[in-house]
């Protein structure tokens, strides 16, 4: 990568995909900003279907140092001698691609580029990295972060609780695994979540091998030989047992509350006591921040898919001056002091969900007030997305100086010469 020992700024081109929820827009605006002022030269270009090629050869004829997407949503491949690569593979940049989520979810778009090592992956859960790393892939951590600009004045508070979705009824997941699933792949798949459901902070993939090891002999063999010769209907089966999980500890939190109303945003598969409203049509990530900012307390139950780490609606909740519920984490302590920025709970505990619900909107909306102000204040100080593009610019200027000393020292630079 001779661009690297030029003392021209360093290229980042960003490729912004379709995201009907917002999420990746406002992830990349804020980090162009913040690359910006960090003294590379950045651009962001939008793909479709119409201008792909033109977009590809754009990249090839600037030559930038890294390209940056989202879950691999804007990896572009080319042919070169006959094979399809991707396009980091034939120009030698790296590519940087930041899961907002478990890479699992997105694993038929990270099979075809395993063999590449021109791809930096970042990821906002410890768990996420360790198994890319397992694989031999280059990982680094990045945590999420808000977009103040999307945050609204302060609110008038019109709502008790708002609970972020979508929710379905575990029961109409149940019934669809009956359907296709066969019955060791249907036990395996209700199982798996039940076991996750209870177990909120074990990796799916931890949790999977764990209980295929409790069933007999025979269905270990047999599995051992489906994740073999249909890897990817086996992760696929992960991914649905992930989301049963997620639903069955939803789907419980909101039955076991009788004494407040409920605001769920997103979509609602199922019938829920007359205690819950839905707001569908909320969805986009402004629509959430906006409504959380009307409300005295979001409870947020995280996925299965991220378990030891905090997810974006999370920074998201707390920066909306809103007081905070989610499960407990290993890493909730890293970012928020529980109890004083937030608030922690154990999701098969509804007699301390219901309890702390009381207590803050009832016994206490003092303190519930003063939580949800220093969320805020500690969001807007040291979580927002502007933070993160100040700690990707560390990790790309990193990349750049190891770049320089290798090539120095391929040229025989002393590495005490080194700077």
């Amino acid at each position: 990568m001779e661009e690297m020992t030029s003392k021209m700024k360093p290229k980042i081109i960003f490729i912004k995909t379709p995201d009907p929820r917002g999420f990746g827009e406002n992830i990349i605006d804020g980090l162009t900003k913040s690359i910006s002022a960090r003294n590379f030269e950045v651009k962001v270009v939008e793909p479709t279907q119409e201008n792909i090629s033109d977009i590809a050869n754009q990249i090839v004829e600037e030559k930038p140092l890294f390209t940056f997407d989202l879950n691999l949503d804007g990896v572009i491949f080319a042919e070169k001698d006959g094979q399809k690569k991707i396009l980091a593979d034939i120009l030698g940049n790296i590519h940087v691609t930041w899961f907002t989520d478990d890479p699992m979810v997105h694993y038929m778009k990270l099979k075809p580029v395993l063999p590449s090592n021109q791809i930096l992956f970042l990821n906002i859960d410890i768990d996420h990295g360790q198994w890319l790393a397992a694989m031999g892939k280059n990982v680094a951590f990045l945590a999420p972060g808000i977009n103040p600009s999307i945050f609204p004045p302060p609110q008038q508070k019109d709502f008790d609780i708002a609970f972020v979705g979508p929710v379905t009824d575990p029961v109409i997941i149940e019934e669809a695994f009956k359907e296709r699933l066969d019955e060791n792949l249907y036990a395996f798949a209700i199982e798996l979540g039940k076991l996750l459901f209870r177990n909120p902070d074990m990796p799916i993939r931890y949790a999977a091998t764990y209980l295929i090891s409790q069933f007999n002999p025979t269905f270990q063999q047999a599995m051992a030989q489906f994740q073999k010769e249909h890897e990817d209907e086996y992760i696929s089966l992960l991914i649905e047992a992930g989301a049963y999980a997620m639903n069955l500890r939803r789907w419980f939190i909101l039955d076991s509350i009788d004494e407040f109303q409920v605001n769920i945003l997103g979509p609602v598969n199922g019938e829920l006591k007359d205690n819950v409203a839905v707001y569908d049509e909320i969805v986009t990530e402004k629509d959430i921040v906006t409504f959380l900012s009307k409300s005295k307390v979001s409870l947020l139950s995280q996925p299965p898919f991220i378990p030891s780490g905090l997810g974006f609606t999370v920074f998201d909740s707390a920066g909306s001056t809103c007081m905070t519920m989610v499960e407990e984490r290993l890493a909730s302590k890293t970012f928020y002091i529980p109890d004083q920025e937030i608030v922690t709970y154990h999701p098969m505990d509804t007699v301390e969900i219901e309890g702390k619900l009381a207590y803050y909107l009832e016994d206490n909306p003092q303190e519930r007030e003063q939580i949800a102000l220093a969320g805020k204040e500690k969001t807007f100080k040291e979580h927002t997305i502007y933070s993160r593009g100040e700690l990707l610019a560390n990790i790309l200027e990193d990349i750049i100086k190891q770049a320089v000393q290798e090539d120095e020292q391929a040229k025989g630079v002393p590495p005490e010469n080194l700077n």
